[in-house]
């Protein structure tokens, strides 16, 4: 497993089995708010003890880290049973899995409100022996979502808390090229036009949030992928899975960090990649908004970024 993600020397990001997920809507939309409620009891049931500290921003809560009490774990069952979802409301959980890891961090559970779209992730410790059955399973309630895109895979993990120092992630790329740094809240102005805060160019289209173990495409892309996805269950090593109006493409049957020192194949997530050059990121939103939206303005940053959206190819 690599090593954390150092920042002026200090750990700045954690290795970790990242979910992530961008909904059309609110937190509150039954066809959301179902599979939600779902994934945080599944996460409860099998994470809920060591992700002791919660942060929640609803109601009378204002965001400050707690340890969980029984009163705060039955709000935060009941978040999910509002009757509407006002934007910036959301819920957080956290654990100290990783000892060398002085603040909160894995097992992570977080699911965001902004304007007319629901942010979700969660992130396990990198190594568990279940990360790809609870995968599988929290797969099959996003599918039945108003899902815009998502991704799963290796990564690092960078806490919420934490955001400010973003322009330190995308690094070790070349060691680890399979590793996912962005955050629901880097890509969410560039996976649609409603709402954005992105000044789109009339040859910009949005894309997904990025490339990963699994991709998951939301019916708003498929026009744009014409026979793509009948050829990528033609691809050896890639599966898909269905929704009525998502779709979920595997590559391999367990997420790698491609570490180049062990050699393990990444031919599997460059043939999605290919499948999917159609309906990639756009790489000026990329540098407005991704790791702190200064590759405009810092050339190093901009490289970085650049050999982020292609590490692929």
């Amino acid at each position: 497993m690599p090593d954390m993600l150092l920042y002026d020397e200090s750990p700045l990001a954690v290795p970790a089995f990242r979910i992530i997920a961008l909904l059309d809507g609110e937190i509150a939309d039954e066809a959301n708010r179902d599979a939600l409620t779902q994934a945080y009891r599944l996460f409860e049931d099998a994470w809920g003890a060591a992700a002791y500290m919660a942060s929640f921003h609803f109601l009378e809560h204002r965001g400050k880290i707690r340890k969980i009490t029984p009163g705060l774990a039955a709000d935060g069952r009941a978040f999910f049973e509002q009757s509407g979802t006002a934007y910036g409301e959301g819920l957080r959980r956290y654990g100290y899995a990783l000892s060398e890891f002085e603040e909160p961090a894995l097992p992570y559970f977080g699911v965001e409100q902004r304007s007319e779209m629901a942010l979700f992730e969660i992130d396990l410790p990198a190594e568990h022996a279940h990360n790809v059955a609870f995968a599988d399973t929290i797969t099959d309630l996003l599918l039945g979502t108003r899902l815009i895109c998502g991704v799963m895979g290796m990564g690092f993990f960078l806490p919420p808390y934490n955001s400010s120092l973003s322009f330190g992630m995308a690094r070790e790329l070349e060691r680890y090229p399979a590793a996912i740094h962005i955050s629901p809240s880097m890509v969410m102005d560039g996976v649609r036009r409603e709402g954005s805060m992105h000044r789109w160019t009339p040859d910009e289209q949005p894309g997904i949030a990025d490339i990963g173990w699994r991709t998951l495409i939301g019916w708003s892309f498929f026009s744009r992928l014409s026979s793509a996805l009948a050829a990528l269950e033609r691809e050896p090593g890639v599966s898909t899975r269905c929704g009525e109006k998502a779709i979920a493409v595997t590559a391999g049957p367990e997420p790698v960090w491609g570490d180049a020192s062990k050699h393990e194949s990444l031919s599997a997530y460059r043939a999605v990649a290919r499948h999917l050059a159609p309906i990639r990121f756009p790489r000026h939103c990329a540098r407005c908004f991704m790791f702190g939206g200064n590759a405009a303005h810092d050339e190093l940053l901009a490289r970085r970024l650049d050999a982020y959206l292609g590490r692929f190819g």
